[in-house]
């Protein structure tokens, strides 16, 4: 992750630049912020998104990087909403808004953020991004919401996945299905490629110490114990198929190449 970082930090570094732009007038409250905006990020769904579009030949413009700084805007927002929700003291090795502060500043905070997503996304004047980042943050709170009363109690194979689709995947397809739309790609292709990429994404993050641990203190369960661990092995195997089968339609390159290596990392 961090080669890939190196290698793309002139465009990272870009996005960074539009995310310390972001400025609440209240010092104490702005100063965490930006330190939580600029804390260790693995950035991976603008890194993502730009091995798609490099693997395609495209450039990564202005306007992609504007739908860059949204995606990670909105990301940021859902963890600040997500920290209340499971009232996080730490996050990320430091100590949460919520914990610090108020947990109604966090979510005012979140709100704050996501104002300021559509603020950048509206500078692109495109009504078709605008809808999908719109219908993907309506997913993401459906699915925490689902999740939320799901609480307690063994969901359903199904029930899991289209929590998973919704938390995590709606945002990588919001992000690799706008930035088609930008340079004229196949919009379903990447879509595709998006939601498959992030459910799995997902899931290898669930077995992590840290988050099983997490769910497990919020009483909320995950793939292993759905399906238990000979069946979860299968279930992410599956999973890096399809991708890899997505992927052999695209030419054969270093950014492909890089892409591929992605998904053994995750």
């Amino acid at each position: 992750m961090e080669t890939l970082k190196t290698l793309f930090s002139p465009e990272l570094k870009s996005i960074d630049e539009e995310l310390d732009g972001i400025f609440i007038p209240e010092a104490s409250l702005n100063r965490e912020l930006k330190s939580f905006l600029n804390s260790s990020s693995k950035r991976i769904r603008s890194l993502v998104a730009i091995l798609y579009l490099k693997s395609l030949d495209k450039e990564i413009t202005p306007e992609v990087i504007k739908v860059l700084s949204a995606c990670e805007i909105i990301h940021n927002a859902s963890l600040m909403h997500d920290d209340v929700i499971d009232s996080a003291p730490q996050r990320r090795g430091k100590e949460t808004i919520g914990h610090k502060f108020s947990p109604h500043i966090s979510i005012l905070t979140g709100d704050y953020l996501l104002s300021e997503a559509v603020k950048k996304l509206l500078l692109l004047d495109n009504m078709a991004i605008l809808e999908i980042f719109l219908d993907c943050t309506q997913k993401m709170s459906q699915a925490e919401i689902k999740q939320y009363f799901l609480r307690g109690k063994m969901p359903e194979s199904d029930e899991y996945i289209d929590i998973l689709e919704g938390k995590t995947a709606a945002l990588f397809e919001a992000v690799l299905e706008s930035v088609a739309v930008l340079e004229k790609l196949d919009r379903h292709a990447a879509k595709s490629f998006a939601q498959k990429f992030g459910i799995l994404f997902q899931i290898k993050n669930d077995l992590q110490p840290d988050s099983a641990s997490n769910d497990a203190m919020n009483k909320i369960y995950t793939a292993k114990d759905i399906f238990g661990v000979e069946k979860t092995t299968i279930l992410i195997d599956n999973y890096l198929k399809d991708i890899e089968g997505l992927l052999k339609e695209i030419p054969d390159n270093k950014y492909k190449k890089e892409l591929e290596g992605l998904l053994n990392k995750l």
